[in-house]
């Protein structure tokens, strides 16, 4: 079973595939790749783009012709596995970025030293903290029986920006990425807390030279002007199929 956002549906992988605004890739999603690789006998993902915590608990999300309805309702008693992206929508993850963003190459906006990013970035984590959480807690009351994992955000903001793609200063980029750390720290205590398992995408991605300043055929997230088939910011086909691996090789370990 797969609920969450973008970063789980994969607006743009697979365009030609989307049927409504949820923009779900149906076959080159991380979803349907762990499917593929794990041979599920059944599957259901229920991604939408701009899920917010709301949408998977207790909320209708409109996606332009329709309503969904609240992810969480498409888990049974007998779920084994859970995939979860969510706290991306109703983040202040684009406030924050955008005050790092430089309007020329060599430019330095020092988002590092603004006070409004640092506020605004504690404010939104606090903020969303609880949110997760309780998705994560209705997660596992409503599929006791299932493996649950949470996949944490991040990855397109390395170490070093790349004027226009990743318009940001290298130690603005360190900033920002670090805010992303900060951040997936809701993850990791969620899923301490609930006894699920925690993906470190961005660790993998900033790891292993993986982000929107990475050559074509080795990134695994673009930046605001996609060079894959993938929304800005977004996780594109080597991400889906990363992320997909990582969990895979976690079932099998466990």
């Amino acid at each position: 079973m797969a609920l969450g956002d973008s970063r789980a549906s994969g607006p743009l992988v697979e365009a030609s595939a989307h049927r409504d605004l949820c923009l779900r890739s149906p076959e080159q999603n991380y979803p349907a790749e762990l499917a593929r690789l794990i041979g599920a006998s059944e599957f259901t993902d229920v991604t939408c783009s701009a899920a917010k915590p709301a949408h998977v608990l207790d909320t209708p999300q409109f996606v332009g012709t329709r309503f969904a309805p609240p992810q969480i309702e498409a888990l049974r008693a007998d779920t084994d596995l859970v995939t979860l992206s969510i706290g991306g929508g109703g983040s202040n993850h684009l406030a924050v970025s955008v005050r790092c963003v430089a309007i020329a190459p060599e430019a330095d906006a020092r988002c590092r030293n603004n006070p409004r990013a640092e506020q605004l970035a504690t404010l939104g984590i606090a903020e969303m903290a609880p949110r997760v959480d309780a998705v994560v807690a209705a997660i596992v009351a409503k599929a006791s029986n299932a493996e649950v994992y949470l996949i944490g955000h991040g990855g397109s903001v390395g170490h070093r920006g790349c004027w226009p793609n990743l318009p940001l200063s290298d130690a603005d980029a360190v900033w920002l990425s670090g805010y992303f750390d900060r951040f997936n720290q809701i993850y990791v205590d969620a899923a301490a807390r609930h006894g699920v398992h925690y993906i470190d995408i961005a660790g993998a991605s900033i790891g292993g030279g993986h982000d929107a300043c990475a050559p074509d055929d080795q990134r695994w997230f673009e930046g605001i002007l996609p060079r894959s088939p993938a929304e800005p910011a977004h996780p594109n086909e080597l991400a889906m199929a990363a992320i997909a691996e990582m969990v895979a090789a976690d079932i099998t370990a466990s």
